[in-house]
């Protein structure tokens, strides 16, 4: 693939939410993998569980959503530091870092190989969408599929030929996010545009309407439907009326300790 497909499969990516029933082989499915694991990263901290048994995406319709349901190929990425573990312990060392510091490398490593992932699904002709929710729901992933402690699901992976093929959608203009030298404090204004440059974007597309996807408002009168209700309003209502979760707790479960300082000497 030349340069300018490559920058064609990522500028034309978008989520895929619409899938045909035939199956994807065996041969692609490890393909996709392999190509996640030339990601960059040392660690390599992630494991992939793939799954294409209707019973299993059944169990995890619940605390997914429908759309598991939807294609044919449900993927686990998740930080997996056991096995990194096991590594140091051949070597007849432990781990010395804290668990901090372990979960920002380790979700680095599985959000590179994902995103890679997704690309190589692109270029093999499989549409696909990440749902953001497993983390939040670990304790029933963990039962589901047998998480040992130091695994945790990070994000799942649908993957599938598509029935769909959606625009690439709108992103925040470039001048809001590269920046040269030190950060640069947006302006009232620049968001203002941002803004319209969104809610204009996928209104025209009828992106919420198309997906019924409207968060209900948690107090006062609802003044939006379809024809205004746009990314601005979505994340307004998504970051700021969302419930606080217990994700300590959850990295807990899973034998993961932010607060854990292990002792001076400790890898020796």
């Amino acid at each position: 693939m030349g340069n300018g497909q490559v920058l064609s499969t990522l500028m034309h990516r978008a989520s895929v939410r619409k899938f045909t029933e035939m199956p994807v082989a065996e041969e692609t499915l490890r393909e996709v993998v392999r190509a996640g694991q030339q990601a960059p990263f040392t660690g390599q901290m992630y494991s992939v569980i793939v799954v294409t048994s209707h019973p299993t995406r059944e169990r995890l319709r619940p605390y997914l959503g429908p759309l598991v349901m939807q294609a044919p190929v449900f993927m686990l990425i998740c930080i997996d530091f056991l096995r990194l573990e096991a590594f140091l312990s051949s070597r007849g060392r432990s781990n010395r870092l804290d668990d901090m510091s372990m979960l920002f490398l380790g979700i680095q490593d599985a959000a590179y190989a994902g995103m890679n992932m997704v690309s190589a699904a692109q270029a093999l002709g499989l549409g696909s969408v990440f749902l953001g929710a497993a983390p939040f729901v670990a304790p029933a992933l963990a039962e589901i599929f047998q998480l040992p402690p130091r695994v945790y699901p990070l994000v799942g992976l649908l993957l599938g030929y598509p029935a769909e093929h959606p625009p690439a959608r709108p992103r925040i203009p470039l001048d809001l996010v590269f920046m040269r030298e030190s950060y640069q404090r947006p302006t009232s204004a620049q968001i203002q545009a941002a803004l319209e440059v969104m809610d204009q974007g996928l209104l025209q597309e009828g992106y919420y309407a198309r997906l019924q996807a409207m968060i209900p408002l948690e107090k006062g009168q609802e003044t939006h439907d379809y024809t205004n209700y746009s990314w601005g309003e979505h994340i307004a209502r998504k970051y700021g009326q969302m419930r606080p979760r217990d994700v300590l707790a959850m990295l807990g479960q899973q034998g993961i300790d932010v607060n854990r300082v292990p002792p001076p000497g400790a890898g020796a």
